[in-house]
């Protein structure tokens, strides 16, 4: 089973989060959900569960990025530790391209 992990919240406004929802690939049905009062314990519970059932079992949404980095307006810190969470500590990567 591939598994795929979004965060839900309106685009830009990090305050409006509702939490991380995994699905099935190719379909709507929830298998997991991550909402607490703090997205970072959120992500850190996120990256538990995907190490149970195994890290290349689960996809990632471009959200959690994009979720991350509109967090920077709230919280730097906690931003670049939940960037450090999906993409480890090479995220600057990702920047180029």
């Amino acid at each position: 089973m591939i598994f795929y992990a979004c965060v839900k919240y309106d685009d830009k406004k990090p305050d409006t989060y509702k939490g991380i929802e995994v699905t099935m690939l190719g379909s709507d049905e929830v298998v997991a959900s991550f909402e607490s009062y703090d997205p970072l314990q959120d992500y850190h519970n996120f990256v538990s569960w995907s190490e149970s059932v195994g890290d290349d079992n689960v996809g990632f949404c471009d959200s959690l990025k994009h979720f991350a980095k509109d967090y920077q307006q709230i919280s730097m810190d906690a931003a670049e530790e939940m960037l450090n969470i999906v993409y480890g500590e090479h995220q600057e990567c990702e920047e180029i391209g």
